[in-house]
This record gives structure tokens, C-alpha cells and sequence, in this order.
């Protein structure tokens, strides 16, 4: 795949594009899809539009460009919401999948799940994108790189997320 990137950066072809595009569509349709809901294949179009149209530096890592973008469009449209309300304990879970749960839970995750989407968009969008990126198994060193801070502050700035977050919720009436 570097090649590939390598010669897209450089102002490739619809093949170079095309490539990328089939090797990080599911993971950034999944990521905004956790992020948004119904809304992340529009997100994600986004997304690769902007590649297109603007692709990062030759010899810029393009997972991690993409997770930027990707994230700061999930937390833009979050933010456009204009909802609030989460849930910091159980945010695996509600950003997880619904399968094996009766209709009733279903909805209730459903809404929960919801909450969560609106409090990461009234989250400072670095907190916000650092809890998403975790979430989607990002190692420290790769967040670092993501976010554009030493590998070092990741988790003072992890932990200074969660605070937020916990914080954001229960002044929304919810307890951690």
C-alpha cells in the first residue's frame, strides 16, 4: 500500500485513489458510524472527498491523516447537533454493537448510545477525538501521532478526557 500512497500524494490516478479508498473505507465508515450513527456514510464520504481533493503531504502516514480528518468531521456534525447528556463508564458498550439484546434494550441503547454521540461533541474536540481513537484501539504512540502530541502526554491527556467527559455527564443528571 505504500507505493500506492506514495504515488496518489504525488497526484496519482483514479486506480492510486481507488485503492486507498477500498484499504480504509470500512475503518472510517466504522469509526464515524460509532460516532454518528445513520449519518456516517455521508461523514465518511466527506472524508474521502477531502482526500481527494486535498490529500496530506508525500510520505505522511494516511491512516493516521484520515482518523484526524474522520474524527474532526464526527465531532463537527456532533457538535452541529447541539445535543448533550453520556455515559463515561459504559462507553464501550454504547458505542458497541446491539446485537443479542431484546427490542426493549435495544432502544434504550439506542438512546443511550444517542447521549453519548451529543456529550463527545460538547467535549473539547481533542479530549473528544483521544476517547474515540482509544476506543478504536489506537496504541499511545499512534494517538501521539494522530493528535500531534508527545507520546508522553497521552495519557495526562487521556485522563484529563475522561474527567471531562464524567464531568459533562453528570451535569446533565447522569451518575458515572
Amino acid at each position: 500500500m505504500a507505493l500506492t500512497e506514495a504515488v496518489w500524494s504525488a497526484g496519482g490516478s483514479s486506480e492510486d485513489f481507488e485503492a486507498l479508498f477500498l484499504a480504509h473505507w470500512a475503518e472510517v465508515y466504522r469509526l464515524l458510524y460509532r460516532m454518528l450513527g445513520d449519518e456516517a456514510e455521508d461523514a465518511a464520504q466527506e472524508v474521502f472527498l477531502k482526500l481527494h481533493t486535498r490529500p496530506p503531504r508525500p510520505g505522511s502516514n494516511y491512516r493516521a491523516w484520515l482518523y484526524t480528518v474522520a474524527t474532526r468531521e464526527g465531532l463537527n456534525r456532533l457538535r452541529s447537533r447541539g445535543r448533550q447528556s453520556g455515559l463515561i463508564g459504559r462507553v464501550k458498550v454504547l458505542l458497541g454493537t446491539q446485537s443479542e439484546l431484546s427490542p426493549e434494550s435495544a432502544v434504550e441503547l439506542h438512546d443511550e448510545q444517542r447521549e453519548v454521540r451529543a456529550l463527545l461533541g460538547r467535549m473539547r474536540p481533542l479530549y473528544a477525538q483521544l476517547l474515540l481513537l482509544r476506543h478504536e484501539g489506537f496504541e499511545y504512540a499512534e494517538l501521539a501521532e494522530v493528535l500531534g502530541v508527545r507520546k508522553g502526554s497521552v495519557g495526562t491527556l487521556l485522563a484529563r478526557a475522561e474527567q471531562q467527559f464524567a464531568k459533562l455527564y453528570s451535569e446533565t443528571g447522569g451518575t458515572v
